[in-house]
């Protein structure tokens, strides 16, 4: 998929805003221009009709003398000398028109009307001030407008009679406004010509401009609102606890690496509320397995000290009476002496048994201060191990412990014996001959770790619920008190440390990894002042 980035399409989106605006402003300035050209003409031509007024009305002021006075005849002639200054003014506007090109033609028609009324009126104006018959002279342009016009007075031969030159000039400004008439025309043509191009330019435009808006909104629809709502809609989500929703973003931008990150971190939030509610029911457990120990520690204290005065009884007495039994006369095979032999016997080891579970009722109910300090954890799984391996019924089996640093820890080197020795037991009995039992010590995010891992006959999901509960037991040769767990929980527990149990099931081994604090933690210093505390108010 090809990429196209924020900046990338805010440019395109710029591009075809800058195009919009530059078809409306071509078709505005194309109409404009038009309407201006359109109104320059119109004003000029105006301009040459208003002169072209003037000019028809002077020369229908002339009129030749009546009575042949000096005055009617200088009146002739200033009314003549004002006509041609009107022919002058309206040569000028139709000069200015002619060089701005805002005529529809070259307006030669009123140049040769403006010659010819000028040669008549310059014929006018001579006859006039010499009284006498005078020949017309040809100017130029005369030939062409004649040739163009076959309804112009004749132009050849002289004329003498000033009545008739007068009409002569007459006639010919009355085909003036035909010729302005054909020029207004003209423009009009032109101007509509223009108004339809500008039209069909202007709708053009519009519906061009229309497209791209169109097209401008469904691709921010499509770049910005549609991301923008799935984001939301992924947001409002997560906030009402949907941590396993997926914003299913493609949008080939810094949109689509947004929705990527936001689903990497709604991902990490969810492993994160699992690995929190997991945390919570451990250590909720850990809270119930806790009151359990303690109640059932109290219990076993007073329990223990009751029971262990009726068993030295028990075991005393069963112990004079094999004595007696011993030194009274007969013979030594006697059916009847070997019974009460063997269930005299069968009563001490079952009374020094019973002796054996209240010590260890005591062990697990007996809470006194530990004495913690910086202690090499390989040196004590060391000297467990050496002690493991002289015992016989375990030979069979393989310890591998290979330390390859030191790990230092915070601890009571005793008590972490005792720790050691119950779970390499456990693990031993739990393998058969052949097994191997792996132990390992490391440092571990901030703290020292304990793991031991064997390959004997694994555990139930049930069994690893319970397996630090006091008295629960499932070792195979039914022997056990189900309490060595338990104190060893209880002695990690007062180390403010962590013991946890894994297994992948029945006959596939189990793992038990203890952590220990590396450092002094800040419950131990608040133990030590309360103690201290204690003892000067005691002294």
């Amino acid at each position: 998929m090809v990429r196209w980035p924020i900046r990338l399409k805010l440019i395109v989106g710029l591009c075809v805003v800058v195009g919009m605006m530059l078809i409306l402003m071509g078709g505005s300035i194309f109409g404009l221009h038009a309407f201006h050209m359109s109104n320059l003409a119109l004003t000029d031509q105006l301009r040459e009709l208003g002169a072209s007024k003037d000019l028809i009305e002077a020369v229908f002021r002339l009129h030749p003398p009546r009575d042949g006075s000096e005055p009617e005849r200088q009146a002739a002639i200033a009314a003549a000398e004002a006509t041609r200054e009107s022919l002058t003014a309206y040569f000028q506007e139709l000069k200015q028109n002619t060089l701005r090109g805002n005529r529809a033609n070259s307006g030669v028609d009123e140049l040769g009307l403006s010659f010819l009324m000028d040669d008549g009126l310059a014929t006018v104006i001579n006859t006039l001030r010499t009284e006498g018959p005078t020949v017309e002279p040809a100017l130029h342009g005369t030939a062409h407008f004649v040739a163009r016009h076959p309804d112009a007075p004749p132009q050849l031969g002289p004329v003498t009679d000033l009545a008739s030159r007068v009409e002569r000039l007459k006639h010919l400004a009355m085909l003036l406004p035909k010729e302005l008439h054909e020029d207004f025309f003209e423009i009009l043509t032109v101007s509509k010509t223009q108004y339809q191009a500008s039209r069909a330019i202007v709708w053009t435009s519009a519906l061009m401009v229309l497209g791209m808006l169109c097209g401008l909104m469904a691709l921010f629809q499509r770049w910005v609102l549609n991301p923008v709502r799935l984001l939301q809609r992924g947001v409002r989500r997560v906030a009402r606890g949907s941590f396993d929703y997926k914003i299913d973003l493609r949008s080939g931008d810094e949109m689509q690496d947004l929705a990527a990150a936001f689903n990497e971190m709604t991902a990490r939030i969810s492993m994160t509320y699992a690995d929190l509610e997991q945390q919570v029911q451990e250590r909720s457990r850990q809270l119930v397995r806790s009151e359990r120990l303690a109640g059932v520690g109290f219990l076993a204290a007073g329990v223990a000290h009751e029971i262990n005065n009726p068993l030295a009884s028990i075991a005393f007495c069963s112990e004079a009476l094999e004595n007696r039994l011993d030194a009274r006369p007969g013979p030594p095979d006697d059916p009847d002496r070997m019974v009460a032999a063997n269930y005299l016997k069968m009563i001490q080891e079952e009374a020094f048994r019973c002796k054996s579970i209240t010590e260890k009722l005591l062990d697990f109910a007996r809470c006194g201060d530990i004495k913690r300090e910086r202690a090499d954890l390989p040196s004590l799984i060391q000297g467990v191990v050496d002690m493991i391996r002289h015992i016989g019924k375990y030979r069979g089996k393989t310890i591998a412990f290979h330390p390859k640093e030191a790990v230092l820890a915070h601890v009571d080197g005793q008590e972490i014996k005792q720790v050691v020795l119950n779970l390499a037991v456990n693990a031993l009995e739990s393998m058969d001959a052949g097994g191997t039992l792996r132990i390992e010590a490391r440092y571990d995010r901030g703290m020292a770790e304990i793991g031991f891992a064997d390959d004997g006959c694994g555990m139930e999901p049930e069994v690893l619920e319970n397996i630090f509960e006091p008295f629960y037991t499932r070792r195979r040769d039914g022997k056990g008190t189900g309490l060595g767990l338990s104190i060893t929980h209880r002695i990690v527990n007062q180390h403010h440390g962590e013991i946890t149990a894994a297994s992948a099931g029945p006959g596939k081994g189990s793992t038990f990894k203890v952590r220990l604090p590396i450092h002094p933690s800040e419950k131990d210093d608040a133990v030590r002042e309360t103690s201290a505390t204690a003892d000067a108010h005691a002294a």
